[in-house]
């Protein structure tokens, strides 16, 4: 086959002798507007692919690196980068719509009639959030990722918490398991870290009661177990028959709690689909649908994990396009941010978030 003639926009012989730089190539086809090459590497996995990356900087060309069944292929593509920005007016104007929105919700459900509380509510839960997305977009840039800074999406009252939480995009193609992993942990890591001293502060402000004094019909926030144990370090054993009248920066960290445990479960590109799709390049999808079912199956202790599910299929379709590099073998500290990340979700997931009483 002519592989130039095919890809008459291709510089065949430049791409070839670049690629020849890092790896011996077996074979080689085109399909699709990409060059397909089945390649052994002529020294390591990693620094194969570095060389190739480096000698592809200066073109519009991008190299893919996988495994295919016992082979390993190397597919060169043209770049295509992503322009989801936001003009810094507009990061400003959803910061503060969303300030104001929390505020309001705090005003209504967590310190009603209190706007001194209500604001501190409203800060202290868009620090956790922002702190979440900023360490993401931290770890991303640090990697040489391009991402957008961090942007709010305000909900009005009656939405109890006044946000659908922030986010980021990123905006350029993750170049390795190593950085997939790092980018996918680094958010829940310091957003939890940052939520413990909230909850802890929160809690040790809040108020017990007995359940009697209260009118059935109202509803209940489950305690993860991070906050069991705060609550027991401020407020000792609670009695059965009791609960938590929770200050307005207690609900501030259980809604921390809450969305660092959502983020982390692995599914599509959620914080925990990155960190699995990073573990597990051959097998992630089954965990994903693995995870997805028993998720639809907890739906009848809180509906809003089918909502959950049917989200994260909308929006990635349980796939994950994976690193540039993704042949090369973690180390010991990206699996200790995997681990970690899997001790903080057992420590703030909760079956049944939400339960009437």
């Amino acid at each position: 086959m002519d592989i130039e003639n095919g890809l008459s926009d291709f510089p065949f012989q430049e791409l070839i002798g670049i690629v020849q730089e890092g790896f011996l190539i077996k074979s080689f086809t085109e399909k699709e507007k990409a060059i397909y090459l089945t390649v052994l590497p002529k020294y390591s996995h990693t620094k194969s692919f570095e060389m190739i990356m480096k000698g592809l900087e200066e073109t519009k060309y991008i190299p893919h690196y996988h495994r295919k069944g016992s082979n390993y292929q190397l597919v060169i593509t043209k770049k295509v980068w992503n322009k989801r920005e936001l003009r810094q007016v507009v990061h400003i104007g959803l910061i503060l719509v969303t300030f104001l929105t929390m505020t309001g919700s705090g005003y209504i459900f967590w310190a009603p009639g209190d706007l001194f509380l209500s604001i501190l509510f409203a800060l202290s839960l868009m620090i956790i959030l922002g702190v979440h997305e900023l360490g993401h977009a931290m770890m991303a840039r640090k990697r040489g990722i391009r991402a957008t800074l961090p942007f709010f999406i305000p909900v009005p009252p009656p939405f109890p918490f006044g946000t659908f939480g922030a986010v980021i995009f990123i905006n350029s193609p993750i170049p390795d398991r190593k950085s997939l992993i790092e980018v996918g942990a680094s958010g829940p890591l310091i957003g939890f870290i940052i939520t413990l001293p909230i909850a802890l502060a929160g809690l040790s402000l809040s108020e017990i009661s007995l359940i009697t004094e209260h009118k059935v019909g109202g509803i209940l926030f489950s305690m993860p177990l991070i906050l069991k144990i705060l609550a027991t370090l401020t407020l000792g054993e609670i009695p059965p028959d009791s609960i938590i009248i929770p200050h307005p920066l207690a609900m501030a960290g259980w809604a921390g709690i809450f969305v660092t445990s959502l983020n982390l479960l692995p599914m599509g590109q959620l914080d925990g689909g990155h960190i699995i799709r990073g573990l597990f390049p051959q097998h992630f999808r089954k965990v994903y649908f693995g995870v997805a079912g028993l998720l639809l199956m907890m739906g009848v202790f809180w509906p809003g994990y089918i909502l959950w599910v049917i989200l994260a299929l909308l929006i990635s379709k349980m796939k994950h396009p994976g690193p540039l590099n993704d042949v090369s073998e973690l180390d010991s500290k990206r699996k200790l941010y995997a681990i970690s990340c899997l001790l903080v979700l057992i420590l703030c997931f909760m079956p049944a978030p939400i339960v009437p009483f």
